[in-house]
């Protein structure tokens, strides 16, 4: 049985806008579209 990511949350990247989906108890959370980790919970 496949487990559902429950504390999943939306974060956007303050470098190039990206807006991703991510686990937000994975601290700091890298963009992963530029690899910044100036994001921002959204």
């Amino acid at each position: 049985m496949e487990e559902v990511n429950q504390s999943a949350a939306f974060f956007k990247c303050n470098i190039c806008g990206f807006v991703f989906e991510a686990d937000p108890n994975f601290i700091p959370i890298p963009c992963p579209q530029c690899g910044s980790e100036d994001t921002a919970r959204t």
